[in-house]
């Protein structure tokens, strides 16, 4: 059985939470207690941890017996299980490659100057300043997010020219959030807006592992 030292090396050259969980033979909890420990920035419940690694075990387990029945094994792309995973530095960067295929361009601002806006989306009809919160989706984002954003894209429009000051999370918001935001004029994308843009993006394992290289 894999100990966790080297769960925790494996997690690291590790692309996505499939790539992961195939590579080890260790037990759910084990996995889960490396993810806590090795990839979110945060405090995760380790009972939500175990949970995330069993949905993606059946998934992986399910597409396996699929893809053994095809002549060739299509790319499996990002999903908002994936992007649970990542930290916040890591999820601003994928967002913008994203945003970038979506419409546009989007670039990630300097983290010592940002003012709260962690990415500018040049879009062919707007330009937007976003703050992106990477959370577990049993974790919603209150209303400081929707002020830090309002509070930076003013501070940095002489720079950008924003049209829309927005927050995107993996998560969901608080009614103080939703409140906040329509007291200040904040877009608001959740996860429905932003695995809408992941099927459109199509982002597989090796995009995203390209990211995550170019930016550790």
């Amino acid at each position: 059985m894999t100990d966790q030292h080297t769960l925790k090396d494996q997690l690291q050259t590790s692309d996505s939470l499939a790539e992961f969980l195939e590579t080890t033979d260790a037990s759910v909890n084990a996995q889960a207690q490396a993810l806590i420990e090795g990839r979110w920035d945060r405090e995760v419940p380790h009972d939500r941890a175990v949970a995330i690694v069993r949905e993606e075990l059946e998934r992986v387990t399910a597409y396996d017996s699929i893809s053994r029945n095809s002549s060739a094994r299509s790319p499996r792309y990002m999903d908002l299980t994936d992007l649970e995973l990542v930290s916040g530095y890591e999820f601003e960067h994928i967002l913008a490659e994203i945003l970038s295929r979506v419409d546009g361009e989007a670039q990630v601002t300097e983290a010592s100057g940002d003012q709260g806006v962690d990415v500018v989306w040049f879009r062919e009809s707007e330009t937007v300043g976003i703050q992106a919160k990477a959370y577990d989706k049993q974790n919603p984002v209150g209303n400081s997010a929707v002020q830090e954003i309002y509070t930076g894209a003013t501070v940095r429009n002489p720079e950008y020219e924003f049209d829309t000051a927005a927050v995107v999370t993996t998560s969901q918001y608080t009614n103080s959030a939703r409140e906040a935001a329509d007291n200040s004029d904040v877009t608001l994308y959740g996860r429905k807006q932003l695995q809408k843009w992941l099927d459109d993006a199509e982002l597989d394992a090796d995009g995203m592992g390209k990211i995550l290289a170019e930016i550790r």
